[in-house]
């Protein structure tokens, strides 16, 4: 078995069905949701890191803005390619390593 990258991530999503890259999507958003718990105060409403809890609330923000491009079927809007750019950037820069991603990924 081939080691999944970000690069053929995305031939990988492109030949999925709308409905697989729904599902592909609504995954990441979840994911990201779960690294984003990491900014918070255990057991109080606190947050510790609120810059990197934006971060993560910005590319969840983006993606689910790509999930209603697809839905729509509409082309105008981010190409695959710079969401999946940043997608890559973004949790890196915020430290989270993108095997630990991808291995979760339908």
């Amino acid at each position: 078995m081939s080691t999944r990258t970000w690069h053929s991530e995305l031939a990988r999503f492109r030949q999925l069905s709308q409905l697989e890259q729904l599902a592909w999507l609504s995954q990441m958003i979840h994911l990201i949701s779960m690294f984003a718990r990491g900014t918070y105060e255990a057991g109080t409403d606190g947050v510790l890191q609120p810059n990197e809890l934006r971060r993560f609330n910005e590319l969840i923000h983006r993606i689910a803005t790509f999930t209603k491009k697809i839905v729509r079927g509409d082309s105008e809007g981010m190409p695959d390619s710079d969401l999946f750019e940043m997608i890559e950037r973004e949790l890196s820069d915020l430290g989270v390593q993108y095997e630990e991603v991808l291995k979760r990924l339908p």
